[in-house]
């Protein structure tokens, strides 16, 4: 089997070999998607609103 000793050598190429496409294709999918201020803005209100609910229903 390519010179492998045993099945957890084989597991373990097998392994790296799929991490290393996964980070090259998340990579390559994800390159230049640069971080929006305005989606972030966003999230932030809808959080601080979030918190704001729940706070207001433990009060009750």
């Amino acid at each position: 089997m390519f010179g492998l000793g045993d099945w957890q050598i084989a597991a373990a190429l097998i392994g790296c070999v799929g991490i290393t496409l996964f980070g090259v294709i998340y990579g390559s999918v994800n390159w230049n998607r640069g971080s929006d201020p305005r989606k972030e803005e966003a999230s932030m209100r809808v959080r601080r609103r979030a918190r704001r609910r729940k706070s207001a229903k433990e009060r009750a």
